[in-house]
């Protein structure tokens, strides 16, 4: 079998952006796609009429020391509100970014179907913007040919993909559940008064968080993000986001006591947010296909999860 030397990375979250990093420094060609319209995944920050809101990944824990290092390295800072996690600075999406600075990154770019031609791997490729969230079918644009290709994508999308080539880890990543999220964000014009992080015992939201508490964040104007329970945003997943909206915002003044009217609000839902039933190893990899899966979905739902599953895959295809 041809040595490995082009790889082919879907998915430039966390997982993804460690994965590639660490095949990058090994000297192999990597290239990144990912469906958004920037790397990170829910490492996301939303800039809208003068507000930002970090309203995916809040932070990350950092107990592993060569992640620690890597987080430094690309800007993030302790966040005093928070504990001793760290927050990108002054935004996660910033931290994603400078992470992926220098890999070869397709933004925009939805990855239907894995073909195989001999002993390589043709990607099918499609605008991400007209295809409906999901697909999986052959067609749309061939990718060059690639040696590996590595899903770093949640489970409910990397298994249909498997599973449309009846591979063998297609039926393991079935019994990975994912819990939902839904995300309000609020924006003040004038200053009021609020806690920097809450986290409600009862009620719909399980985070409260002010943005302006983050290191290197401007105090105005003020800029709250809250997440709902993992319950609650499952028991209203499909609701219209207006009524979510309602729901969540008379939850907030509830929490925080912050009774004044913000000027801007909107509400995002999560789809795939918090690993609820993980898959119990750092990742997968068949060495005879060349092709592997890794994501937070492994280990646990947090930050340092995806890093380490990421990592383990490059090892692995290294090794």
């Amino acid at each position: 079998m041809n040595e490995i030397k082009n790889i082919a990375v879907v998915g430039a979250g966390m997982a993804g952006l460690a994965a590639a990093s660490h095949l990058a420094k090994a000297g192999l060609n990597v290239t990144l796609f990912d469906k958004g319209r920037k790397p990170g995944g829910r490492m996301a920050t939303r800039a809208s009429d003068g507000f930002m809101f970090n309203h995916g990944c809040q932070f990350a824990n950092a107990r592993d020391d060569e992640f620690r290092n890597w987080l430094i390295a690309h800007g993030a800072e302790i966040w005093p509100a928070s504990d001793g996690r760290f927050s990108g600075t002054p935004d996660m999406a910033g931290l994603a970014g400078r992470m992926a600075g220098g890999l070869n990154l397709q933004t925009g770019t939805h990855v239907s179907f894995l073909g195989r031609d001999d002993t390589r791997w043709r990607l099918s490729l499609r605008d991400a913007a007209s295809t409906p969230p999901g697909l999986v079918e052959a067609g749309g644009a061939l990718s060059v040919p690639f040696d590996a290709v590595l899903l770093a994508t949640p489970a409910p999308q990397a298994g249909p993909l498997l599973a449309a080539i009846d591979h063998e880890f297609a039926p393991a990543l079935t019994n990975v559940r994912l819990a939902p999220c839904w995300a309000l964000m609020l924006g003040f014009a004038a200053a009021v008064e609020g806690p920097d992080i809450l986290k409600p015992s009862a009620g719909p939201l399980c985070w409260i968080a002010r943005e302006n508490s983050r290191p290197g964040a401007s105090q105005l104007p003020v800029c709250y993000t809250a997440h709902a329970s993992a319950a609650w945003s499952a028991e209203n997943l499909e609701l219209p986001a207006d009524i979510v909206i309602s729901g969540l915002s008379a939850a907030f003044v509830n929490a925080t006591g912050i009774s004044a009217t913000p000027s801007y609000v909107r509400a995002h839902r999560w789809r795939y947010a918090l690993a609820e039933v993980t898959l119990g190893q750092d990742s997968l990899w068949d060495p005879h296909m060349r092709l592997g899966v890794c994501g937070d979905w492994c280990l646990a739902g947090k930050l340092e999860a995806a890093y380490l599953s990421g990592r383990s895959l490059g090892i692995k295809l290294t090794t």
